[in-house]
Formats: C-alpha cells, structure tokens, sequence
C-alpha cells in the first residue's frame, strides 16, 4: 500500500482540521474578551489562507518529509514555520510601483516591528497548524 494510502483517513483529517487551528485559537481568545464578530473573522481568514497553504505547499512539504524519512516532530515544526513566513511574505508583500519587485520593507523612516510581528505570528501560526496536523497524522508511526 502507498504512503498516502494507509494513512489517507487520518491524512484527510489532518489536512481539514489543522488549517483551521490559528482560526479557532484567536476565535476563542476573541470569546474570552467578548468580541465574538472579530473572532468569527480570524476563523474565516484562517480558512481563505490556510486551505490554499495546505494544498500547495502543505500536502507537498508532507510528501518530501516522508520521502526523505523525516518523521519526527521538529521536522514538522520547522516546514509549518517556513511555510507561515512564505504565505506572509506573499500575503503582506507589496508590489512596487511598475517594476514588480518584492519588498516588505516600509517607508523610509518607518517603523519594520509591525513587519516583524507579522511574520513572527505567520511563524507561529504555521508551526502550530503543522503540529497539529502531525498530532493527527502521526507520521512517526507505522
């Protein structure tokens, strides 16, 4: 049986619940301030970004960590991270003028620590959905 084959019910479940996972924490750290309407907005979010991350760059970076035998956590952990600071870079990222070079940088005489942060919790946020979807995979395990 394939690599995808023997685990493709807990895969399926991984790839649905683990995207969500930034959603429904700041959804529920929303509740605990009495904001609900600003929580039901991160979930939402957390979907529109975190599907289209997990099917092009998830289910890909899954794929080569199985292939290489890359099963432990930490593995995990750092492809949710590198994979957090790239949907932020292209989500936050701006466009400059005609020439279409990248840049997150600000203005000059700005402020980067909005930036930082940004790409700090996008971090963050694609560890933790990363290890969630290992919780649930358990690819360490035959």
């Amino acid at each position: 049986m394939s690599v995808i084959g023997k685990h493709t019910p807990r895969l399926l479940t991984g790839a649905f619940l683990a995207p969500l996972t930034p959603g429904f924490l700041l959804m529920c750290l929303s509740l605990l301030f009495g904001k609900l309407g600003e929580g039901l907005w991160w979930f939402k979010l957390s979907a529109v970004t975190g599907y289209p991350a997990a099917v092009v760059l998830g289910l890909p970076s899954y794929l080569l960590l199985r292939k290489l035998g890359w099963s432990n956590l930490w593995a995990y952990l750092l492809a949710g991270l590198l994979i957090g600071v790239l949907i932020a870079a292209v989500i936050f990222g701006s466009v400059v003028e005609n020439n279409f070079s990248f840049s997150v940088a600000p203005q000059l005489g700005k402020s980067l620590l909005p930036v930082a942060g940004i790409f700090v919790l996008a971090a963050i946020f694609g560890a933790l959905s990363s290890s969630i979807f290992w919780l649930i995979v358990r690819p360490n395990r035959s």
